[in-house]
């Protein structure tokens, strides 16, 4: 069984719903927006490791030294190979340059970061990472 789907019955049961009742409808009505998709919790767990080790990453205005609407976003380096492109580096990469300026613009604060991360993932609720 998906862990997805193991979460999503461990919900309905919490709420008393019935078992075609779509989760998202559950987590946002009954206040169980504390807890988290398993996909939601991948993405703060890649942008923690983001966070905590900005020094390895490079933003787009320290390569190109242009005045871009995108320097500061993260720099993704040129990947040919499939598994780099599927690792936690390059995926972390693609997630941060996602987010919404107002979650970014608090990376160098890590409490807070991750206060505006939980807000933001708790108002837009994502069942698969590419759905992000």
């Amino acid at each position: 069984m998906n862990i997805l789907t193991l979460q999503k019955k461990i919900i309905r049961l919490m709420a008393g719903a019935q078992s075609r009742t779509p989760c998202s409808s559950v987590f946002h009505l009954n206040s169980y927006s504390f807890c988290l998709s398993v996909p939601c919790q991948y993405t703060i767990s890649l942008l923690n490791f983001i966070i905590n080790n900005q020094e390895i990453f490079q933003t787009n205005s320290s390569i190109f030294h242009i005045n871009a609407r995108n320097k500061q976003h993260l720099h993704r380096p040129n990947a040919n190979l499939p598994c780099f492109q599927k690792s936690t580096f390059y995926a972390g990469i693609n997630i941060f340059n996602i987010l919404p300026p107002r979650v970014t613009i608090v990376k160098n604060d890590k409490a807070e970061f991750e206060t505006a991360l939980r807000k933001y993932l708790n108002t837009h609720f994502f069942y698969s990472v590419n759905e992000f």
